[in-house]
């Protein structure tokens, strides 16, 4: 046996920024992860080709007549192989980049219905982008606080990805 992979980031972190120009303002915040690995036990479920559970598009380039090229083991009910087992098929590189908020407001000063003094109005994105190439639903998952369970990817719903609009007004 040996170590295949490392759920630890070499580097993770946050990026902010605010640029204003007149009375508009834009902000945005980007989080970041290098080097963590995950062990996408989703993907060993749907691609393990062992049992009767749905598969994905990825089996269709199954093994299935000698002398084929290709990395996806053949299916046989019960892998008596073990090719579902536990290996690092299932470990990926789980580094992202995502645009986690941004903010567009336009700020103003004249009274408004001689009852408001001003306002801001405002739309904010939340979870717009994520940049990656982990196979997974989101690199960016906490399935348990066990330090055996960390880098073990259950398939955890993401976080959903919003657009909201308001105004704040000043009496």
């Amino acid at each position: 046996r040996v170590i295949i992979g490392n759920p630890n980031p070499d580097l993770y972190g946050n990026i902010s920024s605010n640029l204003m120009f007149k009375n508009f303002s834009l902000s945005a915040t980007f989080n970041y992860s290098l080097g963590n690995d995950a062990y996408n036990y989703y993907r060993q479920q749907l691609e393990g080709g062992s049992n009767f559970f749905n598969q994905t598009k990825a089996m269709l380039n199954r093994w299935s007549y000698d002398g084929q090229q290709t990395n996806t083991p053949r299916i046989v009910y019960g892998d008596p192989m073990g090719n579902s087992r536990f290996s690092d098929r299932w470990i990926e590189d789980a580094s992202y980049l995502k645009v986690k908020d941004v903010t567009l407001s336009y700020t103003f000063n004249k009274p408004l219905w001689n009852i408001f003094q001003g306002g801001t109005v405002y739309v904010t994105g939340q979870n717009l982008l994520c940049f990656t190439n982990y196979l997974g639903l989101d690199p960016e998952f906490a399935y348990s606080y066990s330090p055996i369970m960390q880098g073990v990817d259950y398939a955890k719903v993401a976080m959903p990805r919003t657009v909201k609009m308001g105004v704040n007004l000043k009496f």
